[in-house]
């Protein structure tokens, strides 16, 4: 059992390096020609984990099948079994769901 905490502690501390040395950083100006996609390109080296989930959040979706999974997750979430989840339980545990790939800490 203590060498599952100290796997997953070991994987989550490099990952919340990333976040708080991203949120260290001094603020970008907010410039009409400023390309977030080309900053996150630039800097995907220093930031990989943050870099997959902006290339996923800056990109279009091509297609109507990511609104109809979230709608599908959404009916298997929402049982009458569930009926008390209230609101924020429900989007935290949709969005988990939905972007657990691009956050590897378990593995």
């Amino acid at each position: 059992m203590a060498s599952f905490w100290k796997k997953k502690n070991t994987k989550v501390a490099p990952i919340k390096d990333e976040f708080q040395h991203y949120f260290d950083v001094a603020e970008l100006p907010a410039l009409e020609e400023y390309d977030p996609y080309l900053w996150w390109s630039t800097n995907k080296n220093q930031y990989p984990v943050l870099h997959k989930l902006a290339m996923k959040y800056l990109s279009i979706p091509a297609t109507s099948v990511p609104s109809e999974r979230l709608f599908s997750d959404a009916k298997n979430l929402i049982t009458p079994q569930r009926t008390r989840l209230n609101s924020f339980i429900i989007n935290q545990l949709m969005f988990l769901k939905r972007n657990r790939e691009y956050i590897d800490i378990y593995e």
